[in-house]
């Protein structure tokens, strides 16, 4: 399907069908339409979900994940963070950082607008209620701090990584003893097929579960525990080897 947008509003539906397609693709397609209608986009760059969604779809993931209030936690390639401050909502008393390498994306002006409209809605101060970094980093490292974190969330991103042994070396260092990686991405079930992202922007090659769990051991993880179905894709949960 083409559609043609003014400059401004084909930035942020361009911008949301990337999130959407490794975010929660049936629950938040009704909210896609409400998040790219220029008349009520309460932030740039990101979809919009009500409470009542947020709920449904990211309690499973937390829940998966083992959290606990009072946890630390990062979320890797988080773009401007709104899905990262979608999940606040359902935490607390923890300290928070949304990392990211793009900084026309993820930037302090645009955050403070979505942590408003959540607190809002949620009818509780995010702010307040938790701990809120940004982390600017690079193609091989994150720039979070050592040994800092109970967990670390990334969606949709292990296809981006452009160096990614240096990226999972990084993570792996970020972690505090006993600490978990978690990472949901899109995979190819064949080892000879072609198979990119389905994002025409990024059109990156995928890998096989079995070539990324390589990946994994190869610089120093071990698999905990997975789900083959998190609202629509596979979850994996790491843990650094001793």
């Amino acid at each position: 399907m083409t559609m043609k947008v003014g400059s401004r509003l084909g930035k942020e539906l361009n911008y949301c069908m990337k999130r959407l397609h490794l975010a929660v693709p049936i629950i938040l397609i009704t909210s896609f339409f409400y998040c790219c209608s220029p008349k009520s986009l309460p932030y740039e760059n990101g979809p919009v979900m009500s409470q009542k969604n947020i709920t449904k779809t990211f309690q499973p993931i937390l829940q998966f994940m083992d959290y606990q209030p009072g946890m630390s936690f990062a979320d890797v390639g988080a773009g401007s963070g709104a899905l990262t401050v979608m999940m606040i909502c359902l935490m607390d008393n923890s300290t928070v950082y949304i990392q990211d390498i793009d900084t026309t994306i993820l930037t302090g002006g645009n955050l403070n607008k979505i942590i408003a409209f959540y607190s809002k809605q949620s009818g509780q101060d995010l702010k307040t209620k938790n701990k809120i970094h940004t982390t600017i980093g690079d193609v091989k490292r994150t720039n979070l701090p050592e040994s800092s974190f109970d967990l670390i969330y990334s969606n949709g991103t292990v296809h981006n990584f452009t160096s990614i042994d240096s990226m999972m070396t990084d993570l792996g260092r970020k972690l505090k003893p006993g600490g978990q990686l978690f990472l949901r991405d899109s995979f190819k079930n064949d080892h000879n097929e072609k198979t990119f992202c389905s994002d025409p922007k990024c059109a990156k090659p995928l890998l096989t579960i079995d070539e990324f769990l390589d990946v994994m051991t190869s610089t120093g993880f071990k698999l905990t525990k997975q789900t083959p179905d998190m609202s629509g894709y596979p979850v994996f949960g790491f843990a650094p080897v001793k």
